[in-house]
C-alpha cells in the first residue's frame, strides 16, 4: 500500500467528504462501509510514525462551502447523516505491517465534531441573511408605496393650480403635514432596517466568534466577551429604537424591560468575575 503525502491525504479527505454528500445508500451496503473505513485509515493513519495526520479545519470548511453552493454536488444533510454512520459503526479491526492494530476512533470523532459544527454554522448564516432579505424586501415595498403617495401629492399639486389664493394656502399647509409625516416615516423605516441589520449581522459575527472558540478551556472569557457584547448590541439598538420613537413624538412607556435586560447582563458581567475570582467552575 503507498503511503500518502500530508497534501495527498488532505486532498483524499476532501474527495471523502464529497462522496458522503452524494447519496443517503452509499453506506447501506457493508462493503461500502469497510471501504470508506479504509480509506480513513489510510489517510489518517501513519504507519512508520506514532503521530497521526490532523485534517485542517480550514479544507473541512472550503469543502462545505463547495457542497452547499452547488446541490449537483451533494447535500449538507446527506453528508451528516453518513458521518454519524461512519462514527457509530467505526470499530479498530486491521493491522499494520508491525501488527499493531490501526485505531482511529478519535481522529474520526473529530472529523465528526468538526463537521457538524461548520454545517451548523452554515446553515444559521443562511437562516439569518433570508430573513435579513426578507425584512429587505418588506421595507422596499413601504419605501414604493410612500412614493406613490409623493407622485399622488405632486398629481393634487397640478390638478388645483387654478384655485384660489386661499385654498392654495390651506392646501398647501395640509401637503406640508404630509409631507413632513412622510419624512418621519422615512426615517423610522430606515431606522428599524438599520436596527434589523445591526441585530442580524452582530448575531452572525458572534455567533460564528463563540462557535470557532467553544473548545477553547476558558469558560470565563468565552461568557465574559458574550455578556459584554450583548450589553453593547442591546443597548445600541435601545438608542436607535429610541431614536426613531422621539422623531415620532412617541413616549417610552416600558423602561423597566430596558432597566431589568441590563441588571441581568450587568449581573451576568459580575458574576464571571466572580466566579472566576474563587474557582466556582475550575475543571475537575
Amino acid at each position: 500500500m503507498r503511503i500518502l503525502n500530508e497534501q495527498e491525504k488532505r486532498d483524499a479527505l476532501n474527495e471523502v467528504l464529497i462522496e458522503l454528500s452524494k447519496s443517503q445508500d452509499i453506506l447501506k451496503e457493508a462493503r461500502n462501509r469497510v471501504s470508506f473505513f479504509m480509506r480513513l485509515e489510510d489517510i489518517y493513519y501513519n504507519y512508520n510514525s506514532k503521530e497521526k495526520f490532523r485534517h485542517y479545519y480550514s479544507d473541512i470548511f472550503s469543502t462545505l462551502t463547495l457542497i452547499d453552493g452547488d446541490s449537483s454536488i451533494g447535500s449538507l444533510d446527506i453528508l451528516a447523516q453518513n458521518i454519524q454512520t461512519i462514527k457509530d459503526g467505526y470499530i479498530p479491526k486491521n493491522t499494520d505491517e508491525n501488527g499493531d492494530t490501526i485505531d482511529i476512533r478519535k481522529e474520526i470523532v473529530k472529523l465528526y465534531d468538526h463537521t457538524n459544527l461548520d454545517i451548523a454554522r452554515i446553515n444559521y448564516t443562511k437562516t439569518m441573511t433570508n430573513e435579513t432579505m426578507s425584512e429587505l424586501a418588506k421595507n422596499r415595498l413601504l419605501v414604493a408605496s410612500l412614493e406613490q403617495k409623493v407622485r399622488e401629492s405632486e398629481d393634487a399639486l397640478k390638478e388645483i393650480s387654478n384655485k384660489t389664493i386661499d385654498d392654495l394656502k390651506q392646501l398647501s399647509g395640509k401637503v406640508q403635514e404630509r409631507q413632513e409625516d412622510m419624512q418621519k416615516e422615512y426615517i423610522t423605516i430606515l431606522g428599524i432596517f438599520a436596527a434589523i441589520v445591526l441585530a442580524f449581522t452582530g448575531g452572525i459575527v458572534f455567533s460564528s466568534s463563540v462557535l470557532e472558540n467553544i473548545d477553547k478551556p476558558s469558560i470565563y472569557r468565552i461568557s465574559l466577551i458574550a455578556f459584554i457584547i450583548g450589553l453593547v448590541f442591546f443597548n445600541l439598538i435601545w438608542v436607535l429604537i429610541d431614536f426613531i420613537r422621539d422623531i415620532n413624538g412617541k413616549v417610552i412607556r416600558r423602561k423597566w424591560i430596558w432597566m431589568l435586560v441590563n441588571l441581568i447582563l450587568i449581573g451576568g458581567i459580575i458574576g464571571v468575575c466572580f466566579s472566576y475570582k474563587y474557582g466556582w467552575f475550575l475543571p475537575i
